[in-house]
């Protein structure tokens, strides 16, 4: 979950009103929802934890059961990584540093590594099960593997909620200048995310990206120096 820099600074109020028009308030309230319809342990949130607990005492008080169950929050930070016990997924996050005093560095992109191939599909509010699988872009330059890792079946999906240049720009300060030379360990690396992203060339080539997804269909301008084609591969249902 993203949060935004709104309210954070606004005197706190838990007033069940407030908690229902404010969008800073409505993030972490809305895992609470969430939570009647699917079972929640815990979730990550970008920005700033220091009010959540309160918005959610306030929540849980005027609109839920007395006996729900408490939900961890965590702050979703660079390096933060959670995983099933048989390794068959696991969810990192590339980005986020909510330690900076500034908002541009504290969204929050997470990958998503699977045994299985992911399969993205663009929801049908009014038909679920006749989602149609999205369309992806084969960045061909990238997309041909090693004939000993053509077999690999994992899968990793980066979603990607940038808003700032100065997300990727930190993340390139914390990764080598020079990326050794090593076998790729997935085999498909899909980028989901927005057509406005502030990527480069570097964060593709050193996350291996071969295939991207965005919202409007568009490429990211980092891509426009690279070839890419549209995959067709994933659009049978």
């Amino acid at each position: 979950m993203q949060s935004s820099s709104v309210g954070l600074t606004d005197t706190l109020t838990t007033d069940k009103k407030y908690l229902a028009s404010n969008d800073s308030a409505l993030l972490p309230l809305t895992v609470f929802q969430l939570n009647q319809h699917l079972p929640i342990s815990q979730y990550w949130q970008a920005g700033r934890s220091d009010r959540w607990s309160a918005f959610q005492q306030a929540y849980k008080v005027s609109s839920q059961p007395k006996d729900m169950a408490n939900i961890s929050v965590q702050r979703c930070e660079q390096g933060k990584t959670w995983q099933l016990g048989n390794g068959d997924l696991s969810i990192q996050a590339l980005t986020g540093w909510s330690k900076i005093d500034s908002p541009s560095v504290w969204d929050c992109t997470v990958a998503i590594d699977a045994s299985l191939p992911i399969r993205v599909l663009k929801y049908n509010a009014a038909d679920p099960l006749k989602s149609t699988p999205a369309t992806a872009q084969t960045l061909t330059s990238s997309s041909q593997l090693p004939t000993h890792q053509a077999n690999m079946p994992q899968a990793r999906l980066i979603l990607n909620a940038d808003t700032h240049q100065r997300i990727w720009q930190m993340w390139t300060l914390l990764c080598p200048v020079e990326i050794p030379e090593q076998p790729r360990p997935f085999r498909n690396v899909t980028w989901l995310g927005h057509s406005t992203s502030q990527i480069t060339n570097d964060v593709i080539n050193h996350q291996t990206i071969n295939e991207m997804i965005t919202y409007d269909d568009k490429m990211p301008e980092a891509t426009l120096f690279l070839n890419a084609a549209v995959d067709t591969t994933n659009m049978t249902p």
